[in-house]
């Protein structure tokens, strides 16, 4: 009973050597690419954040002078309130009142479109990068590419950040 125990033993090592051997192949070749720097120098080149200001710009433009209105309709209150009668007192907290919930509005619907409009930008420039890492790889012979922050070591030739980075352009 032993020696079948032994041989089942010694059968299912070589098998499992087998297996890590042949993985072990098949990632031969594997570069890596910091993909936050890369993604932060294609933004500035493209020049996401002008060209989302200029694209909201009119909407930003409404939502300081609401501010300011608002802003110099309490300085009003604060510094006049006093020597207001009760009417005019009572209409002028009215216009505040209505002043301050179109600036909360129009305020946190621009943040939202902006966060929206944000966020394709920035998926454009991944699906860009994504393509560009692919060519590369698949150019230079690379079976994986990875994300740097993922390794804990690796050769500097097979950093291909740089390489992306000049093709994006």
């Amino acid at each position: 009973m032993k020696p079948i125990i032994k041989a089942a033993g010694l059968s299912l090592a070589i098998i499992t050597a087998s297996f890590y051997t042949t993985a072990a192949e098949a990632a031969q070749k594997v570069g890596y690419v910091a993909t936050g720097p890369v993604l932060a120098q294609m933004a500035k080149k493209s020049n996401v954040s002008e060209k989302l200001r200029k694209e909201f710009k009119d909407r930003i433009a409404e939502v300081d002078r609401l501010r300011s209105k608002l802003e110099k309709g309490v300085e009003k209150l604060q510094r006049n309130g006093e020597l207001m009668s009760d009417a005019e007192r009572t209409k002028l907290q009215r216009e505040l009142q209505a002043l301050d919930a179109d600036f909360k509005l129009k305020a946190k619907n621009l943040q939202e479109d902006q966060r929206k409009r944000g966020a394709e930008e920035e998926r454009k420039l991944v699906q860009k990068l994504q393509k560009t890492i692919e060519t590369i790889a698949k150019k230079e012979g690379y079976d994986m590419v990875i994300n740097s922050q993922a390794v804990m070591y690796a050769s500097p030739k097979d950093d291909l950040s740089e390489k992306v980075l000049k093709a994006v352009k």
